[in-house]
């Protein structure tokens, strides 16, 4: 029993897991893939996800199995698991497949192992994971966390600090962030902090501030907008305590780190214009 295994394998000491890896490590990954998405919370987010954390860290699993397995998350069966539904278990497929992809990824940025272009696929369709994610709750009762944007967060941010990836994908990350603000939801799991991450990964590749500037404007003009065409709405105040919360998160972050003065200005400006209504 997978269970059983797990939780032989993650009580072990790092050099009896060396040695089993060895003998027996492929399978295990195996099996614990065909698992990602269990709707035993134990199973799925402590064991699998835990012992896989724990691997990567380890170091013990193979970088040709590591590209692999990078590939097979990308695909349709994992990361896009039936996009777009909502209310759904493929959730919990998806949401721990962005957060496998995001532990891939932080190895081979450390210390690159995928091939060129094995690297452009995976981080092309990671980079619009979030802007396609529909199912946006946190804990769901009995199954436990789903936590999709914010894991899909966790994921953007580590493309977005990778050294490798491609600039013409962070607008499309940037993208992901800003959709995340309407999707119906107010966020209330510390969504907005996580997705603030991706903004200050960009921040700390130096990526150019005025663009930045730029996609804050551009994020209070569709809340303009959305006033002007629906006056105050669900929809609209749903989207404006998202980004204010986001917007204030941010702030905080530059600041606490010492970073992007303009930045912080034109956050605190638009902050400050958007508080009261």
């Amino acid at each position: 029993m997978l269970q059983t295994t797990l939780q032989e394998v993650i009580a072990m000491s790092p050099e009896e897991r060396k040695d089993y890896m060895k003998e027996s490590g492929g399978q295990l990954v195996e099996q614990m893939l065909g698992e990602i998405g269990s709707i035993d919370p134990v199973l799925r987010d402590e064991q699998i996800y835990g012992l896989f954390i724990t691997l990567l860290t380890e170091r013990l699993i193979e970088n040709d199995v590591m590209e692999n397995l990078a590939i097979e998350l990308i695909s349709d069966r994992q990361l896009f698991c039936s996009i777009g539904e909502t209310n759904t278990d493929s959730v919990f497929t998806r949401a721990f497949a962005s957060l496998w992809l995001a532990g891939l990824l932080t190895i081979d940025q450390e210390t690159p192992y995928l091939e060129e272009g094995v690297r452009r696929l995976v981080m092309e369709r990671c980079s619009t994971y979030l802007q396609q994610e529909r199912d946006v709750r946190g804990f769901v009762e009995e199954k436990g966390w789903a936590h999709s944007i914010a894991h899909g967060a966790d994921l953007a941010a580590v493309i977005a600090g990778h050294p490798l990836t491609e600039k013409r994908l962070m607008p499309i990350l940037l993208q992901g962030v800003s959709d995340s603000f309407w999707k119906g939801t107010v966020y209330t799991d510390d969504e907005d902090k996580r997705l603030v991450e991706v903004i200050m990964a960009l921040v700390k590749q130096e990526y150019p501030e005025e663009v930045l500037v730029e996609w804050i404007e551009q994020v209070f003009d569709r809340l303009a907008l959305e006033k002007s065409r629906s006056g105050y709405s669900r929809p609209f105040f749903q989207a404006r305590t998202n980004t204010l919360h986001f917007m204030t998160a941010f702030f905080f972050a530059l600041k606490m780190n010492h970073q992007a003065p303009r930045l912080q200005q034109v956050a605190a400006h638009y902050i400050q214009k958007w508080f009261y209504l």
